[in-house]
């Protein structure tokens, strides 16, 4: 399970970019099948939830902190276009704290968010709570280039 500590120390970079090298072979005879398995089962704790703006609006009322920052998979897709995902609680507290977000308040964070229309919004779960919503880039995602290769991990 992603927790915090991935976030801010970069991990979740190092896990991510193993993962999208590792789609690759997903489709390969024999080996194929079984790496698409342990690529679900590392995305299946962060729960990743499609979601309205709506949504994700209450999410971020009801948290105590929020945070702005540059998506993570931006970190691994540097010519992408680039959107600013919201870390919410714990999560905005580690990221501010290690210069990778900026505090916003509330009204921000959903306005930040309406500022990528069009854009899938994301719902993730680190440390075991739903703590960053990320308006994602369908081409440069590792949830997206996950489903491209049949693997279903986005709930909708």
């Amino acid at each position: 399970m992603a927790n915090v500590n991935d976030y801010s120390s970069g991990r979740i970079l190092i896990d991510a970019k193993r993962a999208i090298y590792a789609l690759k072979f997903v489709k390969i005879p024999l080996i194929g099948p079984l790496i698409g398995k342990k690529l679900l089962n590392s995305i299946k704790s962060f729960e990743p939830q499609l979601k309205d703006i709506k949504t994700v609006s209450t999410l971020i009322q009801g948290s105590k902190k929020c945070a702005v920052g540059e998506r993570v998979c931006r970190a691994i897709y540097k010519n992408s276009e680039p959107t600013e995902s919201i870390f919410l609680n714990e999560l905005a507290e580690e990221m501010v704290r290690v210069g990778k977000a900026q505090y916003v308040t509330k009204e921000e964070a959903i306005n930040t968010l309406k500022k990528y229309p069009g854009k899938p919004l994301i719902l993730s779960k680190v440390s075991n709570k739903y703590m960053e919503i990320c308006p994602s880039v369908s081409s440069k995602c590792v949830y997206w280039e996950m489903e491209k290769q049949g693997l279903k991990c986005l709930h909708r």
